[in-house]
């Protein structure tokens, strides 16, 4: 069926079904973070092993997103849509049953195959189902799953764990998983266009050692430091890969990831710029949980409840955003929005200590996730609207790609400012951490700033 054949109670449906997918997927990203403590005592792993529970589920989605625009061309919507719901539930089914931690992390690896199938074809199901005045309102419903799951992620599983353990962390998300699958089956209609492609093994390989190898790099980093031999090795074979990757996309007839729609300017410049805006979104909602918890030594709920706040706004702007993309273009929404971001981070700089009020905190927040409402989804919709519909699959998995794999390395960056200053002392120290997380702060308002000065450039009709 056409997209522009739904009703739209059909149409409906549609956005109802890939939003609520959408959302839980984005959601299990980082909801294991407040379990760490109580999963490296059970299976008796240190930090560095544990933080692989999210590091390898990024991974994952990481090496996915770019071959989702192959699997969106080839196969029908709704095979696309509810084989990865099925990846994401025999993932979520295998870490509830985990009995060891290798069993557990295979299973967040499965997840994250169903997520990293999942997010780019929502934005393109979302893309093709609207038309293009009303791509804004779109963007505006996606940017409340992309960027609200997160924020509200710490305060949800802080309460589960504390009063359920941490493997309710799946098995509340198992049945209702199984619910949205139901309704995939049953209402899901097919919206995209098949056209003749073929997969590429080497292509993939690259890809997968490149985005995997870099990204292994980048997190050995923060233990090892740039002289150790693995992490050497990771970086040049990650890069390397990536090279091979983008030169085997151009000299391809039919590339599974278009690498040429980064010919168009706009499209280019807008792809630099949400690396920056995912850099800033989760990084300032690490920073605050880790702020709360280890600087002011507050429990994980309590932290959760500092950014419950920020969620709740986060939403309201996503949307509101939208509705200012429609009537208004991309460029002044976004410049604000870094704005905000920039005097968060600057706020957070100077006033944060360990007795800061639990108010003020909590303002800082607001502030960050308004500016950063103002600008993820907005942004991209200025680049996908630079592209004809033909390439719209291929944009989404580019930009999803460059942000998701961008944001992770930006991410890594900020908050090893934390990671040094916990270097400097053999236990934990308040004081100590507090530097660590005003050095993150520092960092964020640099990126604020460089994200301001990129957002200049955006032509002004878009």
């Amino acid at each position: 069926m056409s997209s522009k054949n739904l009703t739209i109670a059909q149409r409906n449906m549609i956005v109802i079904i890939t939003l609520s997918a959408s959302f839980l997927s984005v959601l299990m990203m980082f909801l294991l973070i407040t379990a760490f403590p109580i999963i490296m005592k059970e299976f008796t792993v240190n930090s560095t092993e544990v933080q692989w529970l999210t590091t390898g589920f990024m991974l994952t989605m990481a090496i996915l997103i770019p071959i989702t625009a192959y699997f969106i061309d080839t196969f029908k919507t709704r095979t696309v849509f509810i084989s990865a719901m099925g990846l994401f539930i025999i993932g979520t089914a295998i870490s509830l049953l985990a009995t060891t931690f290798p069993v557990l992390l295979l299973g967040r690896i499965i997840q994250g195959m169903g997520s990293g199938i999942m997010m780019p074809l929502m934005q393109t199901i979302l893309y093709l189902i609207y038309p293009r005045e009303k791509r804004g309102y779109a963007m505006g419903l996606a940017g409340m799953v992309i960027n609200v799951a997160p924020a509200i992620g710490p305060p949800i599983s802080g309460l589960l764990v504390e009063y359920f353990g941490w493997r309710s962390l799946f098995y509340i998300p198992l049945p209702i998983s199984i619910v949205i699958l139901l309704l995939m089956i049953i209402f899901m209609k097919n919206v995209t266009e098949q056209q003749e492609t073929k997969i590429d093994i080497l292509s993939i390989l690259f890809s997968t050692v490149g985005f995997g190898g870099t990204l292994y790099g980048f997190t050995n980093l923060q233990e090892t430091g740039i002289s150790h031999i693995s992490t050497i090795i990771s970086l040049a074979v990650g890069i390397v890969a990536i090279s091979l990757f983008v030169i085997r996309q151009l000299r391809l007839k039919t590339p599974i990831l278009e690498v040429r729609v980064l010919k168009t300017p706009i499209f280019s410049l807008v792809a630099v710029i949400s690396i920056v805006a995912f850099s800033l979104l989760i990084a300032v909602e690490t920073i605050m949980p880790l702020f709360v918890q280890n600087a002011q030594s507050n429990t994980a709920y309590y932290a959760g409840l500092v950014v419950m706040p920020g969620a709740l706004t986060l939403a309201i702007m996503s949307f509101v955003a939208g509705k200012l993309f429609d009537k208004y273009g991309g460029k002044e929404i976004v410049i604000v929005g870094f704005v905000l971001m920039g005097l968060s981070a600057a706020g957070s700089y100077i006033l944060l200590d360990i007795h800061t009020s639990f108010t003020l905190s909590m303002i800082l927040f607001v502030i960050a996730m308004a500016g950063s409402g103002l600008i993820n989804m907005p942004v991209i919709t200025v680049g996908i609207n630079a592209l004809p519909d033909s390439l719209i699959p291929h944009g989404t998995s580019v930009i999803n790609t460059i942000r998701q794999f961008g944001g992770t390395l930006g991410l890594i960056f900020i908050i090893s400012f934390i990671s040094r200053a916990e270097a400097d002392v053999e236990v934990l120290n308040p004081s100590q951490y507090l530097i660590g997380v005003k050095s993150a702060f520092l960092v964020a308002f640099l990126f604020a700033i460089v994200g301001l000065l990129l957002s200049l450039a955006i032509r002004k009709e878009s």
